[in-house]
């Protein structure tokens, strides 16, 4: 502060006697040195009091301050020193303009909440891809699938696949591509722990586990032609591998499920009898039984299971066969 004092002293000083020597002798070149060296005085007190943010470049800071200083008149350093290094300092406010704080809005494209009472139908979205001529209500309908069950939303993102927009079908094709290969990884998970498994009935377990993937490769779709046929003679062999050690009427179900998809009524229908015999209730095994008998042209069998089956809720799928067959 005190070399600030001082600066200012002497180019007030040479100031002073520069004004004396162009009032009186004149001596031109002595007042306008006398006038330089007061300006590199006062340039210095200008640097020192404007603000940080302008001294980024101290030597051509210093050298715009003292061309301006020296090229003003004799009284306008005063001027200069005053108004600019107070300018800079207390820059004028425009209380005029009022500033709107607005809240960001939500993104067209963020996640909706799905309720729990989807507002369309499996049949409803299956029409959309159909006959909805814009694309945008197309891609709606299969990002609504993407929130259903495997089993419902498989077949909307089959018929997507067929579309005629690009977008539409990458996006079905790479959630059928995500479900098949959670399936795989699962299955490649239960090949090792079963691999190194030898203790029973945890090896059984683990058998029927994995069975049921493979099945459910078939079952969603995933698995076409011969490698449908694959996995479920994999499935098969699985389950008939679980039931040596540990026969439960779930397991004989499911052998029958599986012989039903392989064509094999009779063998189905006898694993179906040997579940209810192992203590199954008849209610879970008459629809499957009435199924086999349909496939297997008999007719008055399959009518005759489904009466037998207690009268389903109504909108059910059975439902719908119990009244059929009655009537």
């Amino acid at each position: 502060m005190i070399i600030i004092i001082v600066a200012a002293i002497l180019g007030c000083i040479c100031q002073y006697f520069a004004l004396i020597e162009v009032l009186e002798t004149p001596d031109w070149f002595l007042a306008i040195l006398l006038h330089a060296i007061a300006s590199i005085f006062f340039a210095i007190v200008s640097y020192v009091f404007i603000p940080k943010k302008y001294k980024t470049t101290p030597y051509s800071s210093l050298l715009l301050m003292f061309l301006l200083l020296l090229t003003l008149p004799v009284l306008g350093i005063i001027g200069v020193v005053v108004a600019l290094t107070f300018a800079l300092c207390k820059p004028l406010k425009n209380d005029e303009i009022e500033i709107e704080e607005h809240k960001i809005p939500e993104l067209p494209f963020e996640a909706r909440a799905i309720s729990a009472n989807p507002t369309y139908s499996i049949g409803g979205l299956k029409a959309i891809l159909k006959h909805a001529n814009e694309p945008n209500k197309r891609l709606s309908a299969v990002m609504a699938a993407r929130h259903m069950s495997d089993s419902q939303a498989i077949p909307i993102l089959k018929l997507a696949l067929k579309d005629l927009e690009d977008d539409i079908r990458l996006l079905a094709y790479s959630t059928l591509d995500g479900k098949e290969t959670k399936l795989n990884e699962k299955i490649s998970l239960y090949q090792q722990e079963i691999a190194v498994t030898t203790k029973q009935p945890k090896l059984s377990h683990l058998q029927k586990q994995l069975a049921e993937l493979y099945w459910e490769l078939s079952y969603l779709g995933l698995a076409q032609g011969a490698l449908r046929k694959y996995v479920l003679e994999k499935a098969e062999a699985l389950a008939l591998q679980s039931i040596e050690h540990v026969k439960t009427p779930a397991t004989f179900i499911f052998l029958g499920r599986i012989s039903l998809a392989l064509d094999k009524y009779e063998i189905a229908h006898e694993y179906l009898l040997k579940a209810t015999e192992f203590g199954m209730a008849r209610r879970h095994v008459l629809p499957y039984k009435a199924e086999v008998a349909f496939c297997m042209n008999k007719f008055d069998d399959c009518k005759r299971y489904l009466k037998e089956l207690p009268e389903q809720p109504k909108g059910s799928e059975l439902r719908h066969l119990q009244e059929y067959w009655h009537e």
